[in-house]
Formats: structure tokens, C-alpha cells, sequence
């Protein structure tokens, strides 16, 4: 017989993974901001969440050396969420509301980073590694999975400051683990990770998205809509923390 009375404490870990939470500091990144199919925006979906009705997914490309993590390492990341609605942070002293953001797809480079995700976040974190080449002030931002190269953003970036934004970001995930002996779940919630931030940004622009998954790929679903529409370009250096979870709905209590 199985022992279920016991409260469950988690996946085993396969590695070392710090506690929460984490600081990053100075993360150059490129966050897109990108109109999506709405159908698809809602089946990503989980219970009690609904896609914002600016139909947009905001995609995040970086990388981040060991030395300005405080226990992550070096590691390279990219990520595709869903805006939602009725779950608005603040930036900018209180004054500029952003939707909230749920975790979709997300790639990391690092095993460490890897167990951190899914554990402490519930964040459906697989490996994959972002790179990025920079000639003539023409990015080119590559996700590859695999070994294949599966989303490339192209855009125009410059050095020209462009302000420096400071707030916080609702970003959401739904933590689910299994019972060990099988046949349910042990946690099934709803987790809200409330970020604060603050990035010194620069001008830029989004020239082109390609997704190029193999056929059939759940993440295929989240592509950009034809043509192209970017309300959001977000290009900077961004400090911000990987915070604690806390849960805002149960779904294995009626």
C-alpha cells in the first residue's frame, strides 16, 4: 500500500537548485509583444484564466552570465505568454497598467534554472538554447530545440536610451505534479509570481518573427498572425528577481 496521508513535498531533485527567490541583474533583453490567434491564446489556457482581448503573446529572448545572478549560473532563456485579463500590474510610479502574463512555453539552457522553474513555479520549463548576433545594429535572436532552430526574431536595435521603466509584472503558471504511485495529482494550482523590475531601455524595432517547429508542435499554435503586428517592443538591460509563488486557486478543492 501506498502512503498518501503524508503532505507532498515535491518532485525529487535531480540537481542543486537555490532557493527562492533569485535576483537577475542586467539581463539585455528583447521582449516582444505580438498578436496571436485568439482560439489559440485560449486553449493554452488554463481554468479561471481568459486571454486579454488585445490577443497578444509576449515572447522574451536573453541571455545572463553567472556573475550577475545570485544562484542560477550563466543561462540563456526564452519564453512565450499569454496576456490575460483582469490580473493588471502597475509600472511607472502606479501610472502605466500591464496585463498580466501566463507561462505558455518556456526554454532554458540550464538544468539548475531548469528545476527551479518547475519546481518552485510550476513554469513548464524544457531545454533549449537562445542565442543572439548583433552586425550593424540588425539583431538576429535564434530559440534552438534539439539542435533546430525553431523562432528567430529579427529586429533593428541601437544604443539610443529610450527611458528607464520600473514596476511590477502578474506573471501566472499552473504548478501540477503528479501523485508518485500515479492516477491523480498531487498539486494542481494556480500560481501567481508577482515580478518587480526595473529596465533601462533603448530604441528599437521587430523586423520579423519566423516560428519554424516541427509539424505538429503544441507551441506552433502561439506563431504571430499575418501580417505581423508588434504593439510591444521592449529592448534594454532588465533587473528583476525570480519571486515566490503564491497560490491563487486550487483546482483539486471543489
Amino acid at each position: 500500500m501506498f502512503e498518501t496521508s503524508k503532505p507532498y513535498r515535491g518532485m525529487p531533485a535531480s540537481v542543486w537548485t537555490p532557493p527562492t527567490p533569485q535576483l537577475i541583474r542586467g539581463a539585455r533583453m528583447l521582449i516582444v509583444g505580438y498578436e496571436a490567434n485568439p482560439e489559440a491564446l485560449k486553449a493554452v489556457l488554463p481554468e479561471g484564466l481568459k486571454p486579454h482581448p488585445n490577443n497578444m503573446v509576449q515572447m522574451n529572448m536573453y541571455e545572463i552570465e553567472a556573475s550577475n545572478t545570485s544562484g542560477f549560473g550563466a543561462f540563456s532563456l526564452t519564453y512565450l505568454t499569454v496576456e490575460i485579463e483582469g490580473h493588471d500590474s502597475l509600472a511607472a510610479e502606479g501610472t502605466l497598467p500591464i496585463p498580466g502574463r501566463f507561462f505558455a512555453y518556456y526554454w532554458n539552457s540550464s538544468p539548475r534554472v531548469l528545476a527551479y522553474a518547475r519546481e518552485a513555479a510550476g513554469i513548464p520549463a524544457m531545454h533549449g538554447v537562445r542565442r543572439a548576433e548583433t552586425v550593424d545594429g540588425r539583431l538576429v535572436s535564434t530559440l534552438a530545440v534539439d539542435g533546430k532552430d525553431v523562432i528567430t526574431a529579427r529586429a533593428t536595435v541601437t544604443d539610443t536610451p529610450a527611458g528607464t521603466l520600473g514596476g511590477h509584472l502578474n506573471y501566472y503558471a499552473h504548478r501540477e505534479f503528479p501523485r508518485p504511485e500515479g492516477g491523480s495529482a498531487a498539486i494542481s494550482e494556480l500560481i501567481e509570481l508577482p515580478l518587480p523590475f526595473v529596465a533601462d531601455l533603448y530604441e528599437a524595432k521587430v523586423d520579423d518573427i519566423s516560428f519554424n517547429f516541427p509539424s505538429g508542435h503544441p507551441a506552433a499554435s502561439l506563431a504571430p498572425v499575418s501580417p505581423l503586428s508588434t504593439p510591444s517592443v521592449l529592448y534594454g538591460d532588465v533587473t528583476f528577481t525570480y519571486s515566490m509563488g503564491r497560490q491563487v486557486k486550487n483546482y483539486l478543492q471543489a
